[in-house]
């Protein structure tokens, strides 16, 4: 898993020399005109021994059509399957270069809620799997004509037409794979505004079926259509590295795995909510958190790999 603590300081100076657009929607204070507060308290926390180990360094997360959660628990190079309830009950991979095997795992997605795909970075792969948890196929992120062509995979999402659309952090872009694992074409290139990127990691797709990247680097959200054109960004200026978001409903959770915070925002970028580095209901203060994911019981897990844990989180509405 990518330690991000050197970044701080090199993303601050980045920033200094990045342009703005005028079509930006920018964050710059927070806003609580509510009808109602919005509160994240911390229910539950998953840690120590997690089926055959203990748990480390945990990263992405993922839910099926069933409501079984997927972690990846990076430290260990491997993939733990929990219940609705939250119960461990399988687990898969282990460290190695054999196919099914992993290298720093990070993220992980659902194709169609029976297949789910995991960026194996040190392997420079994306793996695929099916329900059963059975290894399937991958997909190469390294060619050997051109080793410069891709960096380390990250954030992933699959389009309507079964495309595979992977983050590429090293090359500050998007590698679209076709439905049959060929390579197609990128998405971006470095930059700071519009539809450049810089240190691109989690994507998730809206109701409308447009991708929404986390451009940590640049400290904002940027959204492409389905055909990859880019169409709107929003700026997290008090973020240092937004990493990952969750969609709710009309509201979008962001996790800034440098600033060790949660924040939560409508689809116009205004500030809803923030909570963090310490949320209520526990002590301890998040460090270098890396995924979130909100289940169908309304609760939102947070995966704080620095300290080897999973928070389980619940989100009250105050007098709504």
């Amino acid at each position: 898993m990518r330690i991000r603590s050197f970044i701080f300081a090199a993303i601050l100076l980045l920033n200094l020399f990045s342009c703005g657009q005028p079509n930006k929607e920018v964050i710059s204070q927070p806003s609580f005109a509510l009808p109602y507060p919005i509160v994240l308290v911390v229910d539950d926390v998953i840690s120590g021994r997690v089926l055959n180990d203990l748990l480390s360094n945990p990263a992405g997360l993922a839910v099926d059509f069933e409501g079984r959660i997927y972690v990846v628990d990076a430290g260990n190079s491997r993939i733990v399957r929990l219940t609705s309830d939250l119960i461990p009950d399988r687990e898969i991979g282990g460290h190695g270069v054999d196919a099914g095997l992993l290298d720093r795992p990070s993220f992980l997605t659902f194709d169609n809620g029976l297949n789910f795909m995991v960026s194996d970075e040190g392997n420079r792969r994306v793996s695929r799997y099916n329900s059963q948890l059975n290894f399937v196929d991958y997909l190469s992120f390294y060619d050997d004509e051109d080793p410069q062509k891709f960096g380390y995979p990250s954030g992933l999402a699959f389009s309507d037409y079964g495309e595979v659309w992977i983050a590429d952090r090293d090359q500050n872009r998007i590698a679209v794979f076709s439905n049959v694992g060929k390579f197609d074409r990128f998405i971006g290139d470095f930059g700071y505004a519009g539809g450049q990127l810089a240190d691109p990691e989690k994507i998730v797709r809206n109701a409308d079926g447009d991708f929404i990247v986390c451009d940590a680097g640049s400290s904002r959200l940027v959204n492409y259509d389905r055909y990859g054109n880019f169409s709107k960004e929003i700026e997290l200026e008090d973020l240092v590295y937004p990493s990952a978001l969750e969609l709710d409903d009309d509201k979008l959770w962001v996790l800034d795995g440098v600033g060790n915070q949660v924040v939560c925002i409508d689809e116009e970028g205004n500030w809803l909510a923030e909570a963090g580095p310490t949320i209520p209901g526990n002590n301890t203060s998040m460090k270098e958190p890396s995924d979130l994911l909100l289940l169908p019981s309304g609760r939102l897990l947070i995966t704080d790999s620095g300290n080897n844990r999973i928070l389980v989180c619940r989100i009250v509405y105050e007098n709504k």
